[in-house]
């Protein structure tokens, strides 16, 4: 039968050639590169991942329907939904850390020899009890200990406050994803419209510019037509061909930019509501005075809410620092067990407090207090920075919304009178009166114009957007998060028609400064719409 002794030399020598392998495993370490054959597999792999579960469009596609693929499909949303995920699943372990610590613990301990002592009179200093043994060679150990720092809990406690306000945080960062999202969904949206209309146009009227200014240049070299005359119809014709081109290379791109947006799969054919309109839509701005404009941007800003979250955290830091200077009082209990021979009592129950003081952080608490508090005052004046940005911004939109609407009305009127221009110039007794190179250069100067005038309306309708996303005002409910694809669908159309008709809500009543709660304004709107339904509900 071995010896306890026996045992322990071989738990020794296992132990010491277990620690041999893992310490060369450890120096045999060296760079294991992913290869190209890797990369590739995981290339194709995700392209297929991309795409799929992405429904197939049974139609034209629709404004709606398109902010809801984007809403539903695109990856940059759905990055800020996993952020907004990630910061409440935080938020939940934040709130576990203010529990009491309840710790189990069992072990085995063997030694080579026994845990022999004697003893030593201290006034004489000899020997006064022979080597005696208290403890077995081997024996088993095992608590469970109920542990509550009050020190610990109240530092978990401001930490679980800062991170509610960091789960509201991604709750606003999300809000602008879906704005920007939206906005370059309805400006994108309106220029494939634009280019799916009038691209088809475009190119035979070029061939036939070229072909008009072939035979101007002819008739230039045949001497048939006074050279100034000539070279001026020559330059009118580049003119419009030039123009053409440039319209023709900027909407050509319009269509692929909305798939991606969409996540719709390259070199999918797909076909534009809107194009197949005789006449587009004119969008309405907010129907407010620029002042109250300025302040719904104050109000509802995502980027100066977030500012104000992050104040408050800022604040708690504060309260944090404090608390590090005080004294921390753990108290503890629980049963404990030790199968030692020698004990009398092998399981007793265990219980009593302790006091800790870290008298150096006495010394750095009032720097780090001062520091936090600076940090504080940092966030606040980002604040009021980013508040001068927002209200130029604001100005800003809406300035180049009048710009835009101006250019679109301007445009809108040579685009008529050149319809009606050409029309006069194809038929009638006027028809043969028109020279053909005169009749080409009108038809080729009408669908220029006719490409300008909605190049200008779906600049208007980017301007727009413009201003909606510079007030921080949310084209859809706070609630609109199904995953049910058509559900989310009908939530566009309906916030579409409001924005459509240029109503904003009405603004809350101001509340105190120190009042800090979570829940929603419920104040009736103008426009009968909940104001649950347009600011950002709060996380829990």
């Amino acid at each position: 039968m071995n010896s306890p002794r026996t045992g322990m030399n071989r738990v020794v020598r296992c132990s010491c050639a277990l620690a041999g392998v893992l310490l060369l495993g450890a120096c045999a370490i060296s760079p294991d590169p992913i290869s190209d054959g890797q990369h590739l597999a995981r290339a194709q792999a995700e392209r297929q991942k991309l795409y799929e579960a992405v429904p197939a469009i049974d139609g034209p596609l629709t404004l709606e329907e398109a902010i809801a693929r984007a809403l539903r499909f695109n990856y940059d949303h759905r990055l800020a939904l996993l952020e907004q995920t990630l910061q409440n699943s935080q938020l939940t372990l934040a709130n576990f850390n203010m529990l009491p610590r309840l710790a189990a613990n069992a072990g085995y301990t063997v030694r080579d020899v026994e845990t022999a002592s004697s003893s030593v009179s201290i006034l004489t200093r000899r020997q006064s009890l022979e080597p005696s043994v208290s403890q077995d060679e081997s024996r088993w150990t095992g608590d469970i200990t109920f542990t509550w720092n009050l020190l610990d809990f109240g530092l978990s406690y401001f930490q679980a406050k800062q991170q509610a306000d960091r789960a509201l945080i991604a709750v606003e960062r999300r809000r602008r994803v879906v704005n920007n999202m939206i906005r370059e969904v309805r400006s994108a949206y309106w220029r494939a419209a634009t280019a799916e209309r009038l691209l088809p146009q475009i190119e035979p009227v070029i061939n036939e510019a070229e072909k008009a200014l072939e035979a101007s240049r002819e008739i230039e070299r045949d001497g048939l037509q006074a050279p100034v005359e000539t070279l001026e119809y020559q330059r009118t014709i580049l003119q419009v061909v030039s123009q053409l081109r440039r319209l023709r290379s900027d909407l050509s791109v319009a269509k692929s930019q909305l798939a991606s947006l969409v996540n719709i799969p390259p070199g999918t054919s797909f076909a534009i509501a809107a194009a197949g309109l005789e006449r587009m839509p004119v969008p309405q701005p907010p129907t407010a005075p620029l002042a109250e404009l300025e302040l719904y941007g104050l109000t509802l800003r995502p980027e100066l809410r977030e500012e104000v979250y992050q104040e408050r955290v800022d604040r708690q830091n504060v309260y944090r620092e404090i608390l590090r200077m005080v004294p921390g009082v753990s108290l503890f209990a629980g049963p404990n067990y030790d199968s030692n021979s020698y004990l009398v009592n092998n399981q007793w129950n265990e219980a009593g407090f302790r006091v800790t003081w870290n008298l150096i952080g006495l010394l750095q608490g009032p720097k780090a207090v001062e520091v936090a508090e600076s940090q504080g005052a940092v966030t606040a004046a980002r604040r009021l920075a980013l508040s001068i940005a927002v209200i130029t911004q604001i100005n800003i939109s809406y300035q180049q919304f009048l710009q835009a609407r101006e250019a679109y009305r301007t445009a809108q009127a040579i685009s008529d009178v050149e319809a009606k221009i050409t029309s006069l110039t194809r038929g009638g007794n006027d028809a043969q009166a028109v020279p053909e190179l005169e009749r080409i250069r009108r038809s080729t100067s009408a669908i220029a114009a006719e490409l300008e005038r909605d190049r200008a309306l779906s600049e208007l309708q980017g301007a727009v957007s413009n201003i909606y996303v510079a007030i921080g005002m949310d084209p859809l409910p706070a609630g609109a998060q199904s995953d049910d694809y058509h559900i989310l669908r009908e939530q566009v159309r309906a916030s579409l028609v409001r924005m459509e008709s240029g109503m904003l809500p009405a603004l809350p009543q101001p509340e105190p400064p120190a009042s800090e709660k979570a829940a929603e304004p419920t104040m009736p709107l103008s426009t009968g719409i909940p104001m649950s339904q347009i600011l950002p509900a709060p996380v829990t």
